[in-house]
Order: structure tokens, then sequence, then C-alpha cells
């Protein structure tokens, strides 16, 4: 572990990068990876960034924080088969003054591949989703930030396999997210190309199905992540394998969804195509092949944020306040090669991308007037960056 203890000041801004790590290779690349674990930037709005910390952990790909911002959970994205459920979840202390993050504990997610975890609104419980194995896991999170026992676990089977053999022969949960009220959790499952919805429980089971408890996105769409809009009434799916993105209205009494819209995450005149996926490497985007890969949105819920990856860029959509609805107003590079994962900083002011394959964040200043990003971003060196989670202080 890398470590520099720095004296306290205050409006200190923190950034926890999350990687694929050695000896193992991220989803798509050949190339073995030479990231530790968790990178620890302490960063500020005039470009100015420093490594603070390493805190070495195995493959640590995704990354949740407590609303105290005291407590950085992730996955340990971890498989080798069904005999052998290696998926794990930790908890690292964060330190309130200098931002350093301190091993707290680690639990099993009864699975494989994990690859997104979240904490629940309550507070209570640490969410996460096993891509390998099919499950949608709960654990309980403990006063001191730690993580308990399994609250309680959702298992995904198909009945048939999907449109996409090579993606969909199985279930692959891909995240969990909540809504904005609190009252419902939505489960994102590429396999079945559909998204689960269960009301928050704060006894007995944790995920308890409601009516209309799924619904169905387009055959082979493949949806990966979802966000919601700020006001609760509209949910926004990025799907992985049509590159694609769906627009649903959300009933906020019961939590079904209504499509409402779908679009490209791709140009018209764009020569990206659907990727025809090698089964031994179904991770591997072939030469000329496009998949979606994350999205977020803004405080405000005007402007929305995707990368692509194969096209190696963000599609920036503004959104209607009224009707849900979105239109692209703009591409850019993201200066590198996978686009992983991005993220808002709180301030608003940035969008960071990690460039998986080019170990590079991207960082774009964000004109305040129409969305969009501005060229020439700042990029900071950074092996393998998948996720990203800021803390200010």
């Amino acid at each position: 572990m890398i470590d520099a203890h720095k004296s306290p000041s205050t409006h200190k801004k923190y950034m926890y990068v999350a990687s694929y790590t050695y000896p193992h290779s991220a989803p798509g690349s050949d190339t073995v990876s030479t990231a530790k674990g968790i990178s620890v930037y302490e960063i500020d709005d005039s470009g100015n960034h420093e490594l603070i910390q390493v805190m070495e952990s195995a493959n640590p790909s995704y990354l949740a924080c407590n609303i105290e911002q005291s407590i950085l959970y992730c996955v340990n994205e971890l498989g080798v088969d069904d005999r052998r459920m290696e998926g794990r979840v930790s908890a690292y202390r964060i330190d309130a003054h200098t931002g350093l993050l301190t091993f707290l504990n680690t639990q099993s997610t009864n699975g494989n591949w994990p690859c997104h975890c979240e904490v629940a609104p309550c507070g209570r419980y640490l969410v996460s989703a096993n891509y390998g194995t099919g499950n949608f896991i709960a654990h309980q999170i403990e006063q001191d930030g730690s993580i308990g026992l399994m609250a309680d676990e959702v298992v995904i089977k198909l009945d048939k396999i999907g449109a996409d053999p090579n993606r969909q022969s199985a279930s692959h949960p891909h995240m969990m997210t909540a809504h904005p009220s609190g009252k419902f959790l939505f489960g994102v499952d590429l396999g079945s190309d559909k998204i689960y919805t269960w009301s928050i429980q704060q006894e007995d089971r944790v995920l308890s199905p409601i009516a209309q408890a799924s619904t169905q996105v387009a055959s082979g769409s493949g949806p990966r992540h979802m966000v919601n809009h700020p006001n609760g009434q509209f949910a926004f799916v990025l799907n992985e394998l049509s590159s694609t993105l769906d627009v649903f209205i959300v009933n906020e009494a019961t939590g079904s969804m209504v499509w409402k819209q779908s679009t490209s995450l791709l140009p018209a005149d764009t020569d990206f195509q659907r990727p025809i996926f090698d089964p031994t490497n179904p991770g591997k985007v072939p030469v000329g092949g496009n998949t979606g890969g994350a999205i977020c949105i803004n405080d405000d819920g005007s402007y929305i944020y995707a990368t692509n990856r194969g096209m190696n860029s963000i599609v920036v959509y503004a959104v209607c306040g009224e009707s849900g609805k979105v239109t692209a107003i703009d591409w850019v590079s993201t200066e590198g090669c996978i686009p992983r994962g991005l993220s808002i900083e709180p301030n608003g002011n940035y969008v960071v991308v990690g460039n998986q394959n080019s170990d590079t964040i991207a960082r774009f200043k964000i004109d305040k007037q129409n969305g969009k990003l501005q060229q020439n971003p700042q990029i900071i060196l950074c092996p393998v960056p998948t996720d990203f989670v800021f803390i200010n202080r």
C-alpha cells in the first residue's frame, strides 16, 4: 500500500478510483492489469491532483459510499466457476481529515463476478449484483459501517436462452439501484432483458416482490445500468448490447415502469455495428463493434451522459423535464480506449471517465449553459480505471 499523510485543511476533495487488478485482466482486454487496488486522489477545480494512497484490494471494480461519506464500499469482482463462490464486497473507513482508507471487513456475495454495489437509502443495507451467478444480494450494514451477514437474496433463473445466445444464455445481473423515494429497488439484468422491482423492507425479507415486479426491454438489448430522474417520475436504462437508451415513466406508488422512448447511443452516420461476440471471450468487443458502458445524470436531471465502448465516446443528452424524453446533443471523444465508468463531480463542474484499456482518466469541464463537455480534457494517468466516488471535506 502506498500512502502519504497530509495535514488537515478545509474544503478538500477526494476521488476514489476503482480498478481491475493484477494478476487479472479487465473484461475486453488481453493485457494483465498493473493496478493494485483502489486509488485515492486529492483533487481541486484548478486541475491539481495528487495520488495519496493505493488501498490494495482484489478487483475492486465498482465503488459506493454511505450518505455520511464515512465508509467506502466496493465489490471484489472475482469468480472462476459455480462450484466456488469467490465474489465479495468489502468496506473501508474514510479518515475524516485525510481522506485515507482503512480496511474494515469483507463478506462473500454468495456468487461470482459481482459488478455493482449501492447503499440502500435507509442506510441499513448494501445491495449488490452477481453477474456470473444470476443473483441479487442484500447485506446488513452494521453500526460501525462494516458489512454484516447476508440479509436477503434473489436468484434469477431463465426459462429459455435470450436473443443473444453468447451473452444471454443465463441471467446476468449488472446493478441494483434505488428509486429517489427510497421505497423501491431496481435490479438490472442483462441476461433476461428485464428490470426487476422490489419494495424495500426493514424486517423479514428485504427485497419484497411487488405487483408487476419486472419490466421488459426490447429483446436482445442487454440492459446494463440505469439512473432515475431526481423527480422520481422517469428512469433511464442504458442497454449494453444494442447500444441504446430507454426512457420509462415510473409509477411512484407501485414502482412499475412504462416504456416511453428508445434512442441510440451512437450518431446516425456511425460505422459501428452491434458486436458479434466470441463465445470463448464474451467480454471482448470486436473491431467495429460498440457496447454501452455507463450512465449518469446531473443533479437537476437536465442532462444525461453515457459512454460508448468501441466508439470511445461520451454521448450527451438533453432531458425534457415534462416528458422525460431525451435528445442527443453531442458526442465527444474520451481520448482513450474502452471508457468503462463515468461520474459527475459533486460540484457539477466536471465529468470524469475511466479509459479502461488506456490507463487514463479524462476529466471534462461541463459547459453549464448547454450541458456539453468542453474539448481537451485533463488527462490523469491511472491503471485500469473503472468507477469513481467523490468525497468533499
